[in-house]
């Protein structure tokens, strides 16, 4: 359970806008997209309205408002962590405005939210014992970036990597075919083309295209093909019989 939350944390957190776009002179409220939040909101249409706002905060730097609105949008549908974030983002922006101190505590009241929502409510609000959830959140995100470095180090590592070639004779392994005689059959290989189908492939190799040649090249591949007619993909190495 607590792993699940932590993923879910994560994701939360990993979605989120750092803020570095933030610019507290441009004026959000005279976008057309606010207002039509607003009048979404008065209509009982908590999404749609919720829409509008983060539509304003996408298209504009420093919409504080806009992110205020987005809080309590999401705080009325019951989202606690999106609700936090976009508190925290308007009490970074105008941390002495004359709401601050009412965001701060709607950050608090998310805060307890979520701790309800949590399976089985592993915490009541009131036995956090003063915890700070934002501290919380904010150590996750740290944690989160530090295992992307890991994971970017890792995958840099592994391009270098390169599986060796298989040798004939595991090919050989691989596809103990045989001729209607019983010996060994051998084979040539053969890389699919665009355009390309069985009765070309024999056409282009043996100069004659007949069910006889279509059959021979399907039986050699079988671990390729289900049929006559499914060919694999493009770039694919087959193999033909000699």
């Amino acid at each position: 359970m607590v792993r699940a939350v932590f993923v879910f944390m994560v994701l939360v957190l990993v979605g989120c806008d750092d803020g570095s776009r933030a610019d507290s002179r441009t004026l959000d409220v005279d976008d057309p997209e606010f207002r039509a939040g607003q009048t979404f909101h008065k209509q009982g249409e908590t999404r749609k309205a919720l829409e509008s706002y983060l539509k304003v905060i996408d298209n504009r730097k420093g919409a504080a408002e806009s992110h205020l609105e987005a809080g309590r949008m999401y705080l009325e549908l019951q989202d606690p962590l999106p609700a936090i974030y976009h508190f925290n983002q308007y009490i970074r922006m105008k941390p002495t405005s004359e709401q601050s101190n009412i965001v701060r505590q709607m950050i608090k009241t998310a805060e307890k939210q979520f701790m309800q929502q949590l399976p089985g409510r592993p915490m009541e609000p009131d036995a956090l014992g003063g915890t700070d959830l934002n501290a919380r959140l904010r150590s996750l995100q740290l944690e989160n970036e530090k295992l992307k470095r890991e994971l970017a180090d890792i995958t840099r590592s592994q391009k270098g990597l390169t599986l060796p070639a298989k040798t004939t004779s595991e090919k050989t392994a691989e596809k103990p075919a045989t001729t209607e005689d019983g010996k060994p059959a051998r084979f040539r290989q053969y890389t699919v083309a665009k355009g390309d189908n069985l009765s070309s492939i024999a056409r282009k190799t043996y100069g004659e295209s007949n069910p006889a040649r279509v059959s021979a090249i399907f039986n050699a591949n079988r671990d390729k093909m289900t049929s006559v007619n499914s060919l694999p993909k493009i770039g694919t190495v087959i193999l033909l019989p000699e």
